[in-house]
């Protein structure tokens, strides 16, 4: 299974558990929360793993792609040290939780709002405004990580810009070829 497969699966699970379980407290079914409780356990606990996994492998791409650069810049070989500039950023997109951020911001908004509307259907107050409270509250956090991720972006594209033109004015094919990588890097992540 793949890294995302399985940060969505985790994801999915973690906050089916707890609708399951916030049900079966509001319906007073003790075995529905329970069973929702341990669902939302287990897969909270996967999905723990499955981060560190990613930080682990991230962090094995970053080093290959440093080592790749130091060498490639070296010996002249422009190949090896672009392709060191791939693996490094891809080590640190591998680390970046963002994607796992927004998965999870999206499910807790989806999740607040069934909430609220079961509360409100059902005449339970506190479900209701839990639901609000909670829907509001992965709302915001979801336009911070985005500003973030915009704003590292940009702060990226703008590095790899000056990066080539310096790069270029010099004839130092390393220093451009590492900008050409941090502009696809700035892009990628605004449009993540």
């Amino acid at each position: 299974m793949s890294n995302i497969t399985e940060k969505v699966t985790n994801t999915a699970n973690s906050y089916i558990g707890g609708a399951k379980q916030t049900i079966g407290q509001t319906i007073g079914n003790t075995n529905l929360a329970a069973s929702g409780a341990q669902q939302k356990a287990q897969a909270d606990a996967a999905a723990e793993a499955a981060t560190a996994k990613a930080h682990t492998e991230g962090l094995g791409h970053k080093a290959q792609g440093e080592v790749q650069q130091n060498v490639g810049s070296l010996t002249g070989n422009t190949s090896m040290e672009a392709r060191g500039h791939a693996n490094e950023a891809q080590g640190d997109i591998q680390r970046n939780p963002t994607m796992t951020d927004r998965l999870s911001n999206t499910a807790s908004s989806y999740i607040g709002g069934a909430k609220q509307t079961i509360g409100e259907t059902i005449g339970n107050t506190d479900l209701a405004a839990s639901g609000a409270q909670q829907k509001a509250q992965a709302d915001a956090a979801q336009k911070a990580a985005d500003a973030n991720t915009n704003a590292q972006g940009l702060g990226h594209k703008v590095q790899g810009q000056v990066q080539q033109n310096v790069g270029s004015m010099t004839g130092n094919t390393s220093m451009e070829a590492r900008g050409h990588a941090n502009e696809a890097r700035g892009d990628l992540e605004r449009k993540v």
